[in-house]
């Protein structure tokens, strides 16, 4: 504020969409520029054209309003996640890659540099399950890119085939970033299989954390399957074990039976078949069980009777299943017609989509 003058984007910001914004000062001039927009700029009046500023930056809010200039037409705090800040061409970040997820979760991005905080905390992303082994993994929006650090040889090596390895399903970004590959699901006999001992293991098990990202354009479809294999000349037992997400109607579901008796859980705040990608968390918890969809308000059910762990034998299907109308006991009709990125198991393990045990009809997602 050399003197009083606002500048404003040309068109609203969307919600729940991540959001490029570029701010530049020379002299008098200012400029804005929100993602593909047309720069809004302005001139201040007067004659002065260097800025004072003795606090500190602060991001999101700060301490007391009584900090903020009353020339502000608002004072409310910001809600939502700051990805990436960058000033004079310097990136305020600091990537200290340990070999903890958890570690790596406090130490991410912005958070590594700031003085001091109140109630800030890690906005989720991919980049915690270590996608990208050794190699740094950069938060891009929604998705991630994978790039070598000094002395690593290119492409950089991976623990596993489920990183980088696999140029086929990989776009190259320039250099050594490489970003990974998404899939998509026609919702007809179109899915991913897994069976692999470090997948089952998380899902075989009293406690299930499940971390994906979809978006869906139709309004009913399974995302994930696990339950008992069903013997076609026989009808199958009630209390099969089973978990199942997926979408009903535009709404997600939860539903599971670890043997004695079904829970359902419906996330009625929102419908997500809005071709949009929405980032879901679903945890169980022996009996009890919650549901959260974009960070919002969660909802939780227990199961009835006494049994607390999930046995299922089909291994892990992802984005439908075959002959699903069987498989699931008439619970699905379809897989989802959509996309599926960022699964992640346990908070620390990250599903190979790009290298199931079995692919079937599936595509690489449009963005």
């Amino acid at each position: 504020d050399l003197m009083a003058c606002d500048c404003r984007s040309e068109n609203p910001v969307r919600l729940g969409e991540w959001v490029e914004v570029r701010v530049s000062r020379t002299g008098r001039l200012a400029s804005l520029e929100v993602e593909d927009d047309p720069p809004q700029e302005i001139l201040a009046p007067g004659a002065f054209t260097q800025l004072s500023l003795p606090l500190n930056l602060y991001l999101g809010g700060a301490p007391s309003t009584d900090m903020y200039s009353p020339k502000m037409k608002t004072t409310a705090s910001f809600v939502g996640c700051i990805q990436t800040v960058i000033l004079n061409r310097r990136e305020v970040r600091n990537f200290a890659l340990t070999r903890s997820a958890r570690d790596y979760a406090a130490q991410i991005g912005i958070l590594a540099e700031a003085l001091g905080g109140v109630n800030v905390g890690n906005c989720g992303h991919a980049c915690e399950a270590r996608p990208c082994g050794d190699a740094e993994c950069r938060p891009l929006r929604d998705r991630f890119t994978c790039r070598c650090r000094p002395g690593m040889p290119h492409p950089c090596p991976a623990p596993d085939d489920n990183a980088i390895l696999d140029s086929s399903l990989m776009k190259p970004n320039g250099g050594t970033h490489y970003e990974r590959s998404v899939p998509s699901f026609s919702g007809s006999e179109s899915y991913l299989h897994y069976n692999d001992a470090d997948t089952m293991k998380r899902i075989i098990s009293y406690r299930v954390d499940v971390n994906m990202r979809f978006r869906a354009s139709s309004s009913s479809g399974l995302l994930l399957w696990s339950g008992r294999q069903a013997d076609p000349q026989e009808q199958r037992d009630e209390n099969d074990d089973f978990l199942a997400l997926g979408l009903d109607r535009g709404y997600l579901t939860l539903a599971y039976n670890l043997g004695s008796g079904e829970a359902v859980l419906r996330y009625n705040l929102t419908r997500l078949d809005d071709d949009l990608w929405h980032r879901v968390r679903a945890v169980r918890n022996e009996q009890w069980a919650s549901l959260v969809v974009d960070s919002g308000t969660g909802v939780s059910a227990s199961s009835p009777g006494q049994l607390r762990q999930l046995n299922t034998d089909t291994g892990l299907y992802v984005g439908g299943a075959p002959d699903i109308v069987r498989t699931t006991g008439g619970r699905y009709a379809k897989g989802i017609v959509g996309c599926i990125s960022d699964l992640v198991l346990d908070s620390d393990f990250s599903v190979a989509l790009s290298s199931p045990g079995q692919a079937t009809n599936t595509h690489s997602c449009i963005p």
